[in-house]
């Protein structure tokens, strides 16, 4: 058996090397294929690292009227923090709002100067809600309309906050599917010149197919080289993928983090390196062997 498997290998290796400019114009493509399937994981890590960061700073502010008692206020907070879907309520004081006001505007004197000549504090009282689950912000935002204490809430800020975070999540989305769709296009263009190449190499190997069906060889023994090849070029074409698409990344990092600072690129996918190794090995291996599978069933007649 180990005679076997190691012949299949071999002739799998001979083929591969017997057709050299078709072996790398096929790796190529598969290259391609799979730097494109890269760079659709970069983009579905960004979108939902925007996504993720969007959805830290929303909350659900409710702004009570200037003659809100602060009793009724935190009335309404204890109600909102009894709500199974509420992580937690944070209330600010019309003194508090006023100097943290003061303290984002402290280098500003024209702001300074409006606010001392104030005879009473123009700011409002608030209630800033955070949601275990931002799916949950609009039932959040229902539950404060129908508070018995709605006639001292001002106004309910949750709903511009929501439109932004909709926008943000459709272009993600539209990204996702642009970069999908392009990558399932390359990869029937992978698929069909690889079935080419390996239809090529049966043609080619007519008489010594002829002769291993003469001398008993078996269906798998004439079958395994050619999926073992397809195979190779998938192995071959991720391994030359890890090799450029890591220092593409090293490059890219730095660019993305002045826009995202918190976000690198590079420390994602070395700190995932395994699992994105294992995920272009196998789709290039699939890649590979399938479109052998096609050619061996059309044009290898045992």
């Amino acid at each position: 058996m180990k005679k076997k498997i190691k012949r299949i290998f071999d002739v799998a290796w001979t083929n591969f090397r017997r057709n050299t400019y078709t072996s790398i114009g096929t790796t190529g493509i598969m290259v391609l294929v799979l730097i494109l399937f890269s760079g659709l994981m970069t983009v579905n890590f960004l979108s939902d690292e925007i996504v993720s960061s969007l959805q830290d700073k929303v909350d659900v502010s409710a702004y009570f009227k200037q003659d809100a008692n602060e009793n009724e206020i935190l009335e309404v907070k204890k109600d909102v923090e009894a709500m199974p879907n509420v992580k937690s309520v944070t209330y600010i004081s019309r003194e508090q709002a006023l100097a943290d006001f003061k303290a984002r505007h402290a280098g500003d004197a024209l702001i300074q100067d409006s606010l001392a000549e104030l005879a009473e504090n123009p700011l409002q009282a608030s209630l800033n809600i955070k949601a275990k689950d931002t799916s949950k912000y609009a039932e959040i935002a229902n539950a404060l309309e129908g508070n018995k204490y709605r006639t001292l809430i001002d106004k309910i800020n949750y709903y511009e906050n929501e439109a932004v975070i909709q926008r943000v999540e459709g272009i993600a989305g539209g990204l996702k599917n642009w970069g999908l769709l392009a990558t399932l296009v390359l990869a029937v263009i992978a698929v069909l010149v690889t079935f080419n190449t390996i239809r090529l190499t049966i043609y080619n190997q007519k008489q010594e197919i002829e002769i291993m069906r003469l001398v008993g060889g078996s269906n798998w023994q004439i079958k395994a080289p050619y999926l073992v090849e397809g195979a190779v070029y998938g192995v071959i074409a991720a391994g030359v993928t890890a090799v450029l698409f890591y220092p593409m990344a090293y490059i890219i990092s730095p660019r993305i983090a002045s826009l995202m600072p918190e976000v690198s690129v590079i420390s994602y996918f070395i700190s995932n390196f395994f699992q994105y190794i294992f995920l272009i090995l196998l789709a290039g291996v699939l890649l590979g062997t399938a479109s052998s599978l096609i050619a061996i069933r059309k044009f290898l007649k045992i």
